[in-house]
C-alpha cells in the first residue's frame, strides 16, 4: 500500500519506518528541507533502539522516501497519516494550527477516495476539524478521517509498533475501517486485535490513557514519600501491589 506520513518528528519516522518494514511503500513529508536531505543522505534523526536497522533497510530497498513537497509526497497514497506538532497554546490547550494548515492544504490535492489518519494526540473533536478543513477544496466523497492516537513509549517504540499490544482505532465509515484493518493486519499476529470504535472515544482514549499513567505515578510517589517517612521499603510495597490482577504488574517500577 502507498502510504504517506505529513511530519518526521518522533511519532512521524517511527510511523513511516514501520510501515514500510512490513512491504507498504512510504513517503514522509516534512518542510524542513535541512532534516529532509539529512535523511536523504542516511542520517536518522533520532535514536531509537532498532530504528536505525530499519531506516537504513527500507531506504536501500525504495520503501521509505523523503520530501518537502506534499504534492509529491501524497501522490497515490491510499492513506496519510497526520504525525505534526501539537504544542500548548498560550492558554494551556493544544494549538492545532498546524494540522488544520496541512488539512486545508491536502484538500484541493485529493483526486481520489483516501483515508486522513489523525496520529497526533489531539483534544476530542479534532478529526471533525480536519474534516472540515479537508472538505472545503474537495468532495467529502472523496475522503474519511480517522483518529488512530499512539502509544509508544520512548526507548521501545519501535517495538511497541511492531509488536502493540492494542492498535485503537476510531472510524465512521466501513469503507475507512477495511482499509485500517488490512493496514494493520501483519501488526496483530501476537493475538491483540485492532480496537475499532467511534472517532471521539478513540480520541478520548489517548487523553484517558494519559491521565491514568500520570495518575500512577503520582500515586507511586506519593507512596514512596510515606515509605520514606514510616520506615516501609516501596520497592516491596510495589512488588506487592503489582501482583494484584486488578491492579496489574504495569505499576511504575514493578
Amino acid at each position: 500500500m502507498k502510504i504517506a506520513v505529513v511530519g518526521t518528528g518522533y511519532v512521524g519516522l517511527v510511523t513511516g519506518t514501520c510501515f514500510a518494514e512490513t512491504g507498504n511503500h512510504v513517503t514522509c513529508v516534512d518542510i524542513n528541507e535541512d532534516k529532509i536531505n539529512r535523511m536523504k543522505a542516511g542520517e536518522v534523526p533520532i535514536y531509537e533502539p532498532g530504528l536505525e536497522d530499519l531506516f537504513h533497510r527500507n531506504t536501500e530497498e525504495g520503501r521509505l522516501n523523503f520530501t518537502t513537497s506534499l504534492s509529491e509526497g501524497i501522490k497515490g497514497a491510499k492513506v496519510i497519516f497526520l504525525a505534526l506538532p501539537t504544542p500548548p497554546g498560550e492558554n494551556g490547550s493544544a494549538d492545532l494550527k498546524y494540522i488544520l494548515k496541512v488539512a486545508k492544504d491536502l484538500g484541493p490535492l485529493i483526486t481520489e477516495y483516501t483515508v486522513i489518519i489523525d496520529k497526533s494526540t489531539v483534544p476530542v473533536g479534532t478529526s471533525e476539524l480536519v474534516h472540515q478543513a479537508i472538505a472545503k477544496n474537495v468532495s467529502p466523497d472523496l475522503f474519511d478521517v480517522v483518529s488512530n492516537p499512539e502509544f509508544l513509549r520512548e526507548g521501545v517504540a519501535v517495538e511497541d509498533f511492531m509488536k502493540p499490544d492494542r492498535i485503537v482505532v476510531g472510524v465512521d465509515s466501513s469503507e475507512a475501517q477495511a482499509i485500517m484493518d488490512k493496514l494493520y493486519r501483519p501488526f496483530t499476529l501476537n493475538g491483540h486485535p485492532v480496537i475499532f470504535m467511534d472517532i471521539p472515544s478513540a480520541e478520548m482514549t489517548k487523553y484517558a490513557a494519559n491521565a491514568m499513567l500520570a495518575t500512577k505515578i503520582s500515586f507511586m510517589n506519593d507512596i514512596a514519600n510515606l515509605c520514606e517517612i514510616l520506615g516501609a521499603d516501596v520497592n516491596l510495597v510495589r512488588r506487592g501491589i503489582g501482583s494484584d490482577p486488578r491492579i496489574a504488574r504495569s505499576m511504575p517500577g514493578s
